[in-house]
């Protein structure tokens, strides 16, 4: 029985090496960009070249079909090696690419048992293939400078989770709507710029960064993020500012009737430290920081408010509102519920603690 059993082990180990290929007989695609221009659809990959030693130059492929589905097999046509996909990182859509739908691409791509759930998406502001572009042109070996770019600043700055896993989530859910990170060309440099929205499937705007922050918070991811609260004229160089860092923040709706109509309390607490402030907050005896404080809980209110009516009036929900409303609903109606969505009476209350300041200016 043993013997039978290493028999098998070998045999099992024997066919994992038949399957191996060697890494430059493959071409793997990292990134791809998708675009829709001129009534044609454009695919880019973005591969690594391997040189001697650890460096690594960026080489792109493009290929252009009246249809989405075999941009793939037109670019593996240029290829002189087998296009493999399983480690691909980011997939960039071209902003008229994404306002056409991106649904059944997604699609397939959860299907494509060679990608993983947690493959990352982007809207690119012009086109996908421009931004790519400047990647390969750059003499660096970092061939995953937008993928690290939006994991950066998922992690440490203003930008709330999304991947292919999330997206789909959220397309799907009843009560919600997707969001992807969106990148604009600046001369010569791609620059992440906010997050692009959707309705349904198909791009209908964006955010920038600042009101990503506020979307951060509202979604629960609690930890990091950078905000700048705009506190007078006194210092020598014009408009002075307050720099905050999320240290931690919890978002709790409720949802209730008010005269005949419903309405969404969101009770948000923050717990902020101070990284950055002008010198004359810093005066002995006076405790500027309490105006510091409210003026930041009025300003944050403020734009809560904005940015709820804006997703209001785009008719989007990319917070998961209708996703809460309906854990807190008996026969909860997603098409009754998104009529009233619009006028929905929704109303911020944020309270900040400042836990920490540093050193002044």
């Amino acid at each position: 029985m043993r013997r039978g059993l290493l028999w098998l082990g070998a045999l099992l180990l024997l066919g994992g090496c038949a399957s191996s290929r060697p890494i430059d007989e493959i071409q793997i695609i990292q990134q791809m960009g998708y675009d829709f221009e001129n009534g044609r659809y454009t695919g880019t990959a973005v591969y690594p070249t391997f040189k001697q030693g650890p460096m690594t130059k960026p080489n792109m492929l493009t290929t252009t079909s009246p249809t989405v589905y075999d941009l793939i097999p037109r670019l593996s046509s240029k290829s002189a090696l087998s296009v493999e996909e399983g480690q691909l990182r980011l997939i960039l859509f071209g902003k008229e690419f994404a306002r056409r739908g991106v649904t059944q691409f997604t699609h397939s791509l959860a299907r494509n048992n060679k990608v993983g759930s947690h493959l990352l998406l982007g809207v690119a502001e012009e086109s996908a293939k421009e931004l790519l572009k400047i990647e390969v042109n750059k003499t660096l070996s970092d061939t995953l400078y937008l993928p690290n770019l939006v994991e950066q600043n998922e992690q440490s700055m203003n930008l709330p989770k999304t991947n292919l896993h999330l997206f789909l989530y959220r397309y799907f859910s009843p009560g919600s709507d997707p969001f992807l990170p969106y990148f604009e060309k600046k001369g010569d440099f791609a620059k992440l710029e906010g997050v692009a929205l959707f309705r349904d499937d198909r791009y209908v705007g964006h955010v920038s960064l600042r009101d990503s922050f506020l979307m951060k918070i509202l979604l629960g991811e609690t930890k990091n993020g950078v905000y700048q609260l705009k506190v007078g004229n006194r210092g020598k160089q014009g408009e002075d500012r307050v720099m905050l860092q999320n240290l931690w923040a919890k978002p709790k709706y409720e949802w209730k009737r008010d005269g005949g109509r419903h309405v969404l309390d969101v009770f948000v607490h923050i717990h902020a430290s101070v990284r950055d402030y002008p010198s004359w907050l810093d005066q002995p005896g006076q405790d500027l920081f309490a105006d510091v404080k409210k003026k930041m809980q009025n300003e944050l209110e403020h734009n809560m408010r904005r940015l709820f009516r804006y997703f209001q009036k785009k008719r989007i929900d990319p917070l998961g509102i209708g996703d809460f409303v309906r854990s807190v609903t008996r026969h909860w109606d997603s098409d009754a519920f998104y009529r009233e969505y619009p006028e929905l009476d929704i109303r911020p209350h944020v309270t900040v603690d400042i836990v920490h300041t540093g050193i002044g200016e």
